[in-house]
């Protein structure tokens, strides 16, 4: 009698970053699998790993229904995040790092917002190089901040300041923005609030808001509290066409 010994798979140097990166941007799109992590390999490469991992319990897949998809009839959209399993894989393998137990909540209704904000915060690191981006679901779990919730947080290098970043895709009713710009101004834990948005809509209530328009993010408003820097200016239309050529793919 012939008895079937189960191969195990181990995790690799590269199934670890995976993991990490899933961590610390919560979810990934397969575009940004690719960049981050398989660059240059083929997708029936990325595919299988994906498959293997996800099979093992490491990571997850989600399938998000868009009824706005320019194809005919609703699109899918497919995001990876991190399980249990795969933050306890990453806590044995770093452990002089804190890690919090349970992954964040994934929502069928932000995973476009969550995977461009993916994008802004690499962008980021690029225009500010030495600083910290965090996504603000794990940055607050570390700071008693209940008052505000950013998207993400930027602290720049040498601890100068601490930025909030605020990623509007779609424009807040007035009241939840003054509501939100009132929290802003009450609390000392952020010196600027930046807005990226291509939202004329989200601009002008602001500005109302305001009593001017956000400050342009450049050399010559270092003071300014609100700061406006256009997604465009800050991410290539081209990265923004590929998330949106994955529906339906």
């Amino acid at each position: 009698m012939k008895i079937k010994i189960e191969k195990r798979v181990s995790l690799t140097p590269r199934d670890l970053f995976l993991l990490m990166e899933l961590y610390r941007n919560v979810v990934l799109s397969f575009p940004q699998v690719c960049r981050k992590v398989f660059l240059g390999k083929a997708k029936s490469t990325v595919l299988n790993r994906l498959g293997k991992l996800e099979g093992m319990g490491f990571l997850e897949r989600w399938r998000v229904p868009v009824l706005d998809s320019k194809q005919p009839g609703p699109g899918i959209f497919v995001v990876f995040s991190i399980t249990r399993k795969g933050i306890a894989a990453l806590s044995a393998r770093h452990l002089g790092q804190s890690f919090r137990q349970k992954p964040i909540r994934v929502h069928g209704y932000g995973i476009y917002h969550d995977v461009l904000l993916v994008d802004v915060m690499d962008a980021l690191r690029v225009k500010f190089p030495g600083a910290a981006v965090t996504n603000g679901r794990l940055w607050g779990q570390n700071v008693a901040v209940a008052s505000v919730n950013p998207d993400a947080v930027l602290e720049l290098p040498g601890g100068k300041e601490r930025w909030a970043v605020e990623l509007e895709c779609t424009a807040k009713s007035e009241k939840r923005y003054r509501e939100i710009v009132l929290r802003y101004r009450l609390q000392s834990v952020f010196d600027r609030v930046l807005y990226v948005t291509d939202r004329d809509e989200v601009v002008q209530k602001l500005a109302r808001i305001l009593e001017r328009k956000p400050s342009a993010l450049g050399a010559d408003a270092p003071t300014e509290k609100f700061l406006l820097l256009p997604r465009s200016d800050l991410v290539s239309k081209n990265k923004t066409n590929q998330q949106e050529k994955e529906i339906n793919a």
